[in-house]
């Protein structure tokens, strides 16, 4: 007869080798978004800054400027400033903030450590015009963001209609 002592340790093996083996799964795991996060969508990734949530709404009609909306977070531990943001694809693009129904150029946006800025429609977004025939709804392009000391961050695009952005909820507003 067996006593039930070396099975309790055996059960308790078993759980701490599981234990660790779940602990280093989940170190891997962390790991890797970290590593994609940094290297997909970044060509020339500035430390600590993530792009996220990146689209451009194209025009309903043809010949109108689109408007690209998206996320820039500071993990870093300086104020970081966007001096420039280009589209592959849109001849010009221009930051522009929309204030009392007013749209206005914006020339540079400073993010504080630890914070994020969102650009999306009704206030802080990117105007692109002179869109490229080879933008369609459903593909990508690449937006690149020049930061004022000229280090650059670049992010895959989700391209959307005007009429998939309003059945999203996130409706364009008109002209920007």
């Amino acid at each position: 007869m067996t006593s039930p002592l070396p099975s309790h340790r055996t059960a308790a093996v078993s759980i701490a080798l599981a234990l660790g083996a779940l602990t280093l799964a989940g170190c891997k795991q962390e790991a890797k978004p970290q590593a994609e996060a940094t290297d997909a969508p970044a060509v020339e990734a500035k430390p600590g800054t993530t792009v996220s949530e990146a689209r451009l709404v194209l025009p309903a009609v043809k010949g109108s400027p689109g408007a690209a909306y998206f996320a820039v977070a500071n993990g870093s531990s300086g104020t970081i400033a966007i001096a420039a943001v280009s589209i592959d694809g849109a001849a010009k693009a221009e930051m522009h903030q929309t204030v009392g129904g007013s749209m206005t150029p914006v020339e540079r946006i400073d993010i504080a450590p630890g914070t994020a800025i969102a650009f999306e429609p009704g206030a802080l977004h990117v105007m692109a015009y002179d869109l490229a025939d080879k933008l369609k709804a459903g593909s990508t392009t690449e937006m690149t963001i020049t930061f004022a000391d000229g280090d650059k961050v670049s992010a895959p695009v989700k391209i959307e209609s005007r009429g998939e952005a309003a059945m999203g909820g996130m409706d364009h507003e008109d002209g920007h």
